[in-house]
């Protein structure tokens, strides 16, 4: 693979992308570009439960203007949605690019909602949430993923990533 202009990162709420991304847009010197509106996280409920079916589509299709439209642009480090592998399309766009997985375990995500990051989550039972939303998607966001890391150490994660890119 040839050295990536770009780099869009996934993953579930509470993978810390957000940090990730902005720290190695730091380190190369790019854009960084947040495309999350982490309505799930606000929300606690599906998109498809959010919008209903039409609205859900209509979402996915924004997230696929995005996706294209950052595909012409070059050093950028984008932070995706965590529904943005939910369509075949959107999956075919990112399967060109440069995608890292940022991976958590469901027990780091209850961890880290209460700490507070992300924002609570407004239902009774967030870790069965979570499961569910692991069972959706763990196998989308591989199938997509160019690197999958499990994000502990930000440097070393960076590193990590520079490395690969360099290859």
């Amino acid at each position: 693979m040839a050295k990536p202009k770009r780099i869009f990162i996934v993953g579930h709420t509470g993978a810390r992308k957000s940090l990730l991304g902005q720290s190695l847009a730091e380190k190369l010197g790019w854009q960084y570009i947040n495309a999350n509106p982490g309505l799930e996280r606000y929300f606690g409920r599906s998109l498809n439960e959010i919008f209903g079916k039409q609205g859900e589509e209509a979402f996915h299709q924004c997230e696929a203007e995005v996706i294209s439209h950052y595909i012409g642009k070059e050093n950028v480090v984008l932070v995706m949605e965590e529904a943005v592998i939910a369509t075949e399309k959107n999956r075919k766009l990112l399967s060109s690019e440069f995608v890292v997985y940022s991976k958590v375990s469901t027990s780091q995500q209850v961890e880290r909602i209460s700490e507070g990051q992300p924002p609570v989550f407004p239902i009774a039972d967030p870790k069965a949430f979570l499961d569910e939303q692991h069972r959706e998607r763990d196998s989308l966001f591989e199938e997509v993923a160019t690197l999958t890391i499990e994000l502990n150490s930000i440097e070393q994660d960076i590193n990590k990533i520079i490395k690969d890119i360099a290859e």
